[in-house]
């Protein structure tokens, strides 16, 4: 396995603790592989401007309906003019990791909104626990703050 270092791994870091709709930055990103299946997937660290972050992950795969929804809304709210352009012109074209990794890398520092939505799930001591995460992506009125 690879090593990444991430320079605020020691600062403590806050969270979103409720559901709202949230201008956040893409502070960072990290790919894997999602058992049982090994889906690849990105995870990527959003941060609002009072600095607490929530989590949103994509996929390479489509979705249970055949779609890329979400792959879907994080390009076009992450994406500036000239790269919304260059997929237009493209047409359909095939997904891959290598696609998605290009995404996510190219995301890092650019501004978008974000719908944090509550999860609720069951802890391995039984109890139940809540978890916030990113669910839809939203461009901003102007596009990305900060493309590059």
């Amino acid at each position: 396995m690879s090593f990444k270092f991430d320079p605020t791994a020691g600062e403590e870091r806050r969270f979103i603790t409720k559901p709202g709709t949230y201008d956040v930055t893409v502070k960072s990103t990290l790919t894997g592989y999602l058992p049982p299946r090994n889906d690849f997937y990105v995870r990527f660290i959003l941060e609002d401007g009072a600095g607490e972050s929530v989590t949103a992950d994509i996929f390479s795969k489509p979705e249970k309906n055949g779609e890329y929804s979400r792959l879907n809304q994080f390009i076009a709210s992450t994406a500036t003019t000239e790269e919304i352009k260059s997929y237009l012109s493209r047409g359909e074209f095939d997904i891959d990791e290598e696609f998605v990794k290009m995404i996510a890398e190219r995301a890092v520092g650019r501004v978008l909104r974000v719908v944090v939505t509550e999860r609720r799930y069951t802890k391995k001591d039984g109890t139940e626990g809540v978890a916030y995460q990113g669910s839809f992506f939203r461009r901003l009125k102007d596009g990305p703050v900060n493309p590059f």
